[in-house]
């Protein structure tokens, strides 16, 4: 049986003094898309954060493709998962094609100058995204839903088998949603990328994702395939508030809308 791609066991994280994550342990599969829901203070973005090294105050064990997250070091963990954080903005004057350099620092050696491979990474990372027709724009001359298709092209230029995204299409107009949706379905369908997706939307997570990870005040309440998160009374359980279920119009797929 083939490891997984990343594997949690029994991870505690406290931030400032406060238990944020309490006992979490999973697996994720090679190759498996899955979406992190929750309520607002649930620990999502805290769970992807330690996954990627980010925070590194908790206990526990995590591995991210083979490697112990507590004892790899950052450029170790940057061979094997790409982190894109909550979008917000900026004022970064990188032109697009320097700052997705910078996303190769775990490939070059210390003070080398970038080499093919840099920059065919980069070449293939931009046309993934659609984005090669911004690369000597500067990030701060970009709109929002250009710049986090950027940031994700940064990601994949980093050659990881592991894509950890944290509320990827929050802040982005409809049709930048669709566009950054599409985009990591493909990747995770057709590039083979493990994706962890942090989502306030359910039914985007529900659209893209194999299987749904749920948390609620900061334990797992939830891991399990789609069709067993769509019924009343596990949503409900979730986020402690009621929905009404639609079908999709193409699909039928269940969806959610708000109660009024």
């Amino acid at each position: 049986m083939p490891a997984p791609a990343i594997s949690v066991s029994g991870l505690h994280c406290r931030l400032a003094g406060r238990p944020v994550l309490q006992d979490i342990s999973f697996e994720i599969a090679a190759g498996e898309f899955v979406s992190v829901i929750g309520p607002n203070g649930a620990g999502k973005s805290t769970l992807v954060k330690c996954l990627n090294g980010v925070l590194r105050d908790w206990v526990g064990r995590i591995e991210l493709a083979g490697l112990e997250v507590r004892t790899g070091s950052q450029r170790e963990i940057a061979r094997r998962a790409a982190y894109v954080p909550q979008f917000r903005g900026g004022s970064a004057t990188f032109l697009v094609q320097e700052f997705l350099m910078m996303s190769r620092y775990a490939r070059q050696g210390p003070f080398s100058a970038p080499g093919r491979s840099d920059l065919e990474a980069i070449d293939k990372a931009l046309a993934l995204t659609d984005t090669t027709h911004l690369r000597q724009r500067s990030l701060d001359a970009l709109s929002g839903g250009e710049s986090q298709k950027v940031y994700i092209a940064a990601a994949l230029a980093q050659e990881t088998p592991i894509l950890l995204l944290d509320e990827p299409i929050t802040f982005l107009d409809p049709r930048y949603q669709h566009e950054v949706n599409l985009l990591l379905k493909r990747l995770n369908r057709e590039g083979g990328l493990t994706v962890v997706s942090v989502s306030h939307d359910i039914n985007s997570a529900v659209l893209s994702s194999h299987r749904i990870l749920g948390l609620k005040a900061g334990r797992l309440v939830f891991l399990d395939r789609i069709e067993a998160l769509m019924r009343p009374e596990q949503l409900a359980a979730i986020f402690d508030t009621e929905f009404l279920f639609v079908a999709h119009p193409e699909s039928g797929q269940p969806l959610v809308v708000p109660r009024h």
